[in-house]
């Protein structure tokens, strides 16, 4: 008895390995994820690592508290934080820069911004736009510079910026906005409406944020 082969046509032939096409082009897609998601996270954690490091100095220990350091230093915020997909931000406490209900930067402000300028100014960061924020808190101020605590806000986040101008940052990757009391990180009053002084400081800040440009908040 003779056996029968059955000849698979060329159309058949080309069909058989289509899921070995389709499993290959799903582990090309996830490496090419797993790339780019690395990629960024690298980008990230090599800014918070030199921001860090180039704040150590100043004995940094609470989120804008009191220094255990000898001394009256101020406190800068003792780390950088990340938000959303790709945009980092660095908060600082506003009397680092500037004595109360002043715009002019503090020499000891002018040290901590040239650090953060040289970092603006490395290659990784050319693609990224940068927005200084200033905030402060509730309590009202009426002079004739600055008539209430959106003027003053804006002309901080100004004298920042106009800084790192100075330092050699493009200027066309530099915004400023003043936010006055408007977005508090914690409440500047209690129930009662009596003034709470730790949170007003914390309230009282410079906002420093980086966004790659192109990209979606």
């Amino acid at each position: 008895m003779k056996k029968s082969y059955r000849h698979k046509t060329p159309a058949q032939d080309a069909h058989v390995n289509d899921w070995l096409l389709t499993y290959a082009d799903m582990i090309t897609l996830l490496l090419c994820f797993f790339a780019v998601f690395l990629s960024v996270s690298v980008t990230k954690q090599d800014m918070l690592r030199v921001q860090q490091q180039s704040l150590n100095g100043w004995g940094a220990t609470d989120y804008f508290g009191s220094s255990r350091t000898a001394g009256k230093q101020p406190v800068i915020a003792p780390a950088s934080e990340m938000i959303g997909d790709r945009i980092i931000a660095l908060k600082m406490s506003s009397r680092l820069f500037f004595a109360a209900g002043s715009a002019t930067l503090t020499p000891q402000g002018k040290t901590i911004l040239r650090k953060e300028a040289a970092i603006l100014l490395s290659p990784q960061y050319n693609g990224y736009e940068i927005t200084v924020e200033g905030h402060t808190d509730d309590t009202p101020i009426h002079t004739a510079e600055f008539p209430n605590n959106w003027v003053l806000s804006a002309a901080r986040a100004g004298a920042v910026v106009s800084y790192f101008i100075r330092q050699g940052v493009n200027p066309q990757n530099l915004r400023a906005a003043g936010y006055a009391d408007a977005f508090p990180v914690a409440p500047d009053r209690d129930a009662n409406g009596k003034a709470i002084p730790a949170n007003q400081a914390k309230n009282r800040r410079v906002v420093i944020k980086l966004q790659k440009i192109g990209s979606a908040e």
